[in-house]
Order: structure tokens, then sequence, then C-alpha cells
């Protein structure tokens, strides 16, 4: 069963809104659906609430979101008090220290919304860190970005770039 709400944008025109809840993390999470149709929003945020670590290429991503907080941490850790280190940190860590800030929902440029697969990417923060974000992106069943965050397009194919890209390709 699905708990989420969507309405239009009080602020943005052609733009999506509301709040899905995600068992990975505990939490109702807002999303922003952009130039888009309702029941690709609707198509997205069931994806996303079905989302597991089971998930083969979800798993894949939280690896990625892992590679790149532990560098963080490596370089910057003596900035942030996170209260526990770690040897080794595991998909569960990470789920436990990182907070997603909002979810953005995006189809393709180039589909219709019935054509396009589900894109997403997900502003993502430490907990203890209210102001260090990072980036995840997924683009159906293919992890695509996780890194620096950068607010852009789960289809752009400047997320791609390896220099700053923690997905391997």
């Amino acid at each position: 069963m699905s708990d989420y709400s969507i309405h239009n944008s009080e602020k943005y025109f052609n733009r999506l809104e509301g709040v899905l809840y995600s068992k990975l993390f505990d939490l109702k999470l807002p999303f922003v659906a952009k130039n888009c149709d309702e029941e690709y929003a609707k198509r997205c945020a069931e994806f996303f609430e079905a989302l597991d670590l089971d998930s083969e290429a979800f798993s894949e991503l939280i690896c990625a979101g892992i590679d790149y907080v532990t560098e963080l941490l490596d370089e910057r850790g003596d900035e942030f008090d996170l209260g526990e280190e770690f040897d080794e940190m595991t998909p569960e860590d990470f789920l436990r220290i990182t907070a997603p800030v909002v979810i953005v929902f995006e189809k393709h440029s180039l589909l219709t919304d019935d054509d396009s697969p589900i894109g997403f990417s997900i502003q993502m923060r430490l907990r203890e860190v209210a102001d260090e974000f990072f980036e995840l992106a997924m683009q159906e069943e293919k992890p695509i970005y996780a890194g620096e965050y950068r607010g852009v397009s789960p289809w752009n194919e400047k997320l791609l770039k390896k220099k700053w890209n923690y997905v391997e390709g």
C-alpha cells in the first residue's frame, strides 16, 4: 500500500509537490516532480517507496554514497561530530547517519510521461550536520550519480563525469 500525497506546486509552474513514506529511512519525505503529469509522479513515488537494500541497483547507489561519505569524513571528519566512528561503513550505518532532504522526480525531456523511465535525485545530508549536502541519483534500475550536491537532472550527461562521481560506470 502506498502512502503518498501529490498536489500542484503553489510556488513553481509545471511542478507537482508531495510527501511519501520511505521504509528505508523511516521518514515521510517531501518530493518535487518536474515537468510531468500526476501519473508519472505516482509511479515515481511508488517506485521509491518500494526501494530497499535488496534492490541491486539501489544497493549499488548506496555503496557509492558510502564511498563519498567515507572520503568526506576522511578529509573533513574533524569538522563533524557524528557521535561514532566507522572502521568500515555498512549500508545500515549509512542510512542511520544520513537523511534525505528532498527527492526530485524528473522524466526524460525527450520522452512522454508514459514512456519515460523513472528518474530521480535525492538531496541528502549527514543527520548531525545540517548544512553538508550530497546527492544520489538513479534512472529506474541504474545508479547514475553519488557525490557532492549538484542539483542536476538525473538525465543530464554531466553526472556521468568520473572525476566527481562515485558511481562506477
